[in-house]
């Protein structure tokens, strides 16, 4: 079962790369699914074939972009096949969608790539969707409703948008327009319940299928706000007006997106309540064919 929220207004992941002097590196971030309450610590690893292997971590942080220099130090090196592993805090951080870069800098003072990751960065409520990360029974943190009803588990889905927009005098008013839109979906842990009876393989994947379909179309909806965002502008004489405009412009394609959505997650439920197992397998194969080709899925 799934409660749907439409709403208007982000672990250990690892990236390894082949080196010069070194056979891989390894990059890995602690906690696993972090969140801005968490410490985060990179352990960035692998085996040189010197004795001077990388040291002296150096982070700095640029937006959303995380860059680690390691050195080596000057001189003779030894031959020999070294394991390294160096620990470098990173603290805590605002929710978004980080990058980390860790490049070496040589004695000569050239630089060289060694690998990089990618990671998100949550509220501790929400889950927002990964493909590496799906739902878990510890993501389930609501309390059961006193009257369930037939319901045995409930994932609840939000679909989000926050969008940015310019406005500038032009004549005897205003021309307002929107740049850039961000599309996301995601669970709120916090009002997601199961029964501890029913804690089932299956009862989980069906939920996960529901953060699936959310996904599918959060991919549709942001495509489409991305084209929206090329060629939306809007002329008032008031400034407020003007925002008025454009924010029912954003949110009417919105709709169009979300109504669609929920038509999609009735049909799976239908389909589950009269088919059983089989018709879940058959949607999961459905919708995992959507998520690799959003196209494919029933459109708005």
């Amino acid at each position: 079962m799934v409660q749907r929220l439409g709403w208007l207004g982000l672990g250990m992941l690892v990236g390894i790369a082949g080196v010069g002097w070194a056979s891989s590196v390894q990059i890995e971030l602690e906690p696993r699914w972090p969140d801005y309450l968490d410490t985060l610590v990179l352990y960035i690893s692998g085996t040189w074939d010197t004795l001077c292997t990388p040291r002296d971590p150096q982070v700095s942080f640029e937006g959303l972009t995380i860059r680690v220099r390691l050195s080596v130090p000057s001189g003779p090196c030894p031959k020999a096949a070294i394991p390294w592993r160096l620990r470098v805090p990173l603290g805590r951080l605002a929710r978004g969608h980080y990058e980390v870069q860790v490049v070496l800098v040589e004695p000569t003072g050239a630089t060289r790539a060694l690998g990089d990751l990618e990671f998100v960065v949550v509220q501790p409520n929400w889950l927002y969707w990964m493909s590496q990360r799906p739902l878990t029974w510890e993501d389930f943190l609501g309390p059961v409703p006193r009257r369930p009803g037939q319901a045995v588990a409930q994932v609840c889905l939000d679909l989000t948008y926050e969008y940015s927009a310019v406005a500038r005098s032009e004549g005897a008013g205003f021309l307002v327009r929107l740049q850039e839109v961000r599309v996301d979906n995601r669970v709120d842990r916090h009002r997601s319940w199961v029964l501890p009876e029913h804690k089932r393989p299956e009862v989980l994947e069906h939920e996960q299928i529901h953060f699936d379909i959310n996904e599918v179309y959060r991919r549709l909806l942001q495509e489409e706000m991305n084209r929206l965002a090329l060629r939306l502008e809007l002329r008032a004489f008031d400034l407020e007006d003007a925002r008025r405009k454009l924010r029912d412009e954003v949110d009417k394609v919105y709709q169009r997106f979300w109504q669609k959505c929920q038509e999609v997650h009735d049909l799976f439920d239908e389909a589950v309540e009269k088919g059983g197992l089989a018709a879940q397998r058959e949607w999961r194969e459905k919708v995992s064919r959507w998520l690799r080709n959003p196209r494919e899925a029933p459109q708005p």
